[in-house]
């Protein structure tokens, strides 16, 4: 990871911070409830992160609809509820030092995401987006709540909803001269990864009609978003179709909230 030892040094100051009393106390926000469950919290981190990364794309290319611009206030709301929620647990112990890092990545990635959506901004949020995802997943590994019922799919929704941003982010990403060769390797990775995804999930045993509902609208969605992207490949008129994408892989994101929420044991 970059920066690495920067991080680790901070977290030293953030473990302090959260051992005083009252330090990180809530402020009252409208984003959803967060899971119950650390691990699956954190990858909500990592999904956040996708998706504030997606939304400064559609910036940076002028297709930010107004919906959208209120969104991006939410999710970074959203990306500080779901911080809060993983928490920090007792020291000593690995995950205690992984989730205070988290929390350290979380915050400098959220300093960079009110920069100006510039080509070289977003490459640098894309750096911290990927250095956020790392110990997100560290934490979701070492959390004892992964060993929970429904944890394992609950984690698998939060991370295809990951990857239904990172699909729609790159396919803007093109568009937009960003990333070049390594951006096309990227989608077609994050692609066969995203329906992967979807397939485990589809092949879950025992799965209730609103756990299944959801699944079916977020399949439906991804459906429309890598139809537009395969649209945008073959020349297709780029500007609404790059709203098409965007639009689907938001749809699909909120589904795979709620089947995670469901997976979970959450509201």
């Amino acid at each position: 990871m970059k920066r690495g030892r920067l991080a680790a040094a901070l977290a030293v100051l953030l473990v302090a911070a959260f051992a005083a009393p009252g330090t990180f106390a809530a402020t009252p926000t409208r984003a959803p409830a967060m899971p119950g469950t650390r691990s699956t919290a954190a990858l909500r981190v990592a999904a956040l992160s996708e998706h504030i990364l997606k939304l400064q794309a559609q910036e940076g290319l002028r297709v930010l609809t107004p919906r959208g611009r209120r969104a991006s206030g939410t999710a970074l709301r959203e990306l500080d509820a779901a911080v809060r929620a993983v928490g920090v647990p007792a020291a000593p112990a690995e995950l205690h030092e992984s989730a205070a890092l988290l929390a350290i990545l979380a915050a400098d990635y959220r300093a960079w995401a009110l920069k100006p959506a510039t080509r070289e901004n977003a490459r640098k949020l894309a750096e911290r987006a990927e250095e956020v995802a790392w110990e997100a997943q560290k934490v979701a590994r070492l959390s004892t709540g992964a060993t929970r019922p429904g944890a394992a799919l609950a984690a698998r929704a939060e991370e295809a909803s990951a990857l239904s941003q990172r699909v729609a982010r790159l396919v803007l990403w093109k568009r937009w001269g960003v990333g070049g060769a390594s951006a096309d390797n990227a989608l077609a990775l994050a692609r066969v990864e995203l329906e992967a995804a979807l397939r485990e999930l589809g092949a879950a045993n025992g799965p209730s009609a609103e756990t299944l509902a959801e699944l079916q609208l977020a399949e439906n969605q991804v459906a429309f978003l890598l139809a537009s992207a395969r649209r945008i490949e073959e020349g297709a008129r780029e500007g609404r179709e790059l709203e098409f994408a965007a639009k689907a892989s938001d749809n699909a994101r909120e589904s795979l909230e709620r089947l995670a929420a469901l997976y979970d044991g959450g509201p």
